[in-house]
């Protein structure tokens, strides 16, 4: 039985991909910390260090663009594993990416994991 993170954890996740869907760039930012590492299958593939999350935006949207993928949409249904140790958390999340390439529509399905540390801010 997968147990539910607590709610503050499901928040940060649910803001950083509610600003990926609405493609706002500030909502999205705001869900990071000063501590970013991102891996994603696109060029340089691996954003680490102080605002990685606004360079990887910045280069995800460039290629979406450049590709011609518009209507980019992930959405999760379930969570197949989350640990909360202390202060850091591990979250598995399968879930679908939807877009349309050229104007037809296609779905790829993944897994993101989130590994999240609280931070006083």
């Amino acid at each position: 039985m997968v147990s539910e993170p607590p709610a503050e954890i499901k928040a940060v996740i649910d803001k950083a991909l509610d600003g990926f869907n609405s493609k706002n760039a500030a909502t999205y930012d705001s869900a990071f910390g000063d501590d970013v590492v991102i891996v994603d299958g696109i060029a340089p593939y691996r954003w680490t260090g102080p605002n990685a999350q606004r360079r990887w935006f910045a280069d995800a949207e460039k290629w979406a663009h450049d590709l011609g993928v518009t209507d980019e949409k992930i959405a999760y249904e379930n969570i197949a594993h989350s640990q909360v140790v202390g202060t850091s958390a591990y979250v598995v999340l399968p879930a679908t990416l939807s877009f349309a390439l050229k104007g037809r529509r296609r779905d790829r399905r993944g897994i993101l994991i989130f590994t999240l540390a609280k931070q006083d801010r």
